[in-house]
């Protein structure tokens, strides 16, 4: 087999990454994948064709902070390296949310500014009545998501916080 890349090329300590792996000569039958040093492994392994593997690195608390060597062994032998980074978990910073208040019964789409956003960020409120859904990561300072407001929602302001494999931001207020 021939490995020519993978995406993303880096993950952060603590988190899972959905990775795709790209080349030719991926048997379908029975592929694995090689990745150097301790802390990084893999699961949900998919042979999607000759092509294409996708699978899901988990990458530990205490991985090391560096670059790996990733490479395919198949029934035709093992492919060249890849490199795949591991980096450190930074705790996220929350500057801004937009909009900053909604009313009872609204579903709203909202962007939340900061930094170190990584996949798998959660947003959490400081109370009952609002939930986050579709939290998209879009960059590392920027995440999308729908605020739904229940009818009953108590009225006043709640903190908004996000959450990733790097710890909790401080808050931002938003009022109903």
């Amino acid at each position: 087999p021939v490995l020519t890349s993978i995406s993303p090329v880096s993950g952060t300590q603590n988190t899972t990454v959905a990775v795709t792996l790209t080349g030719t000569g991926f048997s379908v039958a029975n592929p694995l994948i090689t990745i150097s040093g301790a802390g990084v492994s893999y699961n949900t392994l998919v042979a999607v064709n000759d092509t294409t593997i996708t699978a899901k690195f988990v990458i530990t608390a205490g991985a090391a902070a560096t670059a790996r060597n990733v490479s395919v062994t198949t029934d035709g032998g093992t492919s060249g390296n890849v490199t795949f980074t591991v980096n450190v978990s930074s705790v996220p910073t929350l500057s801004a949310i937009s909009p900053t208040s909604g009313l009872q019964g609204q579903v709203i789409a909202e962007t939340l500014t900061g930094t170190n956003f990584v996949a798998g960020a959660t947003v959490g409120f400081s109370g009952t009545g609002i939930t986050a859904s579709n939290v998209t990561v879009v960059s590392g300072t920027s995440i999308t998501a729908t605020f739904t407001i229940a009818v009953g929602a108590a009225l006043g302001n709640q903190n908004v916080s996000v959450t990733t494999a790097g710890g909790t931001t401080g808050n931002q207020v938003f009022t109903t």
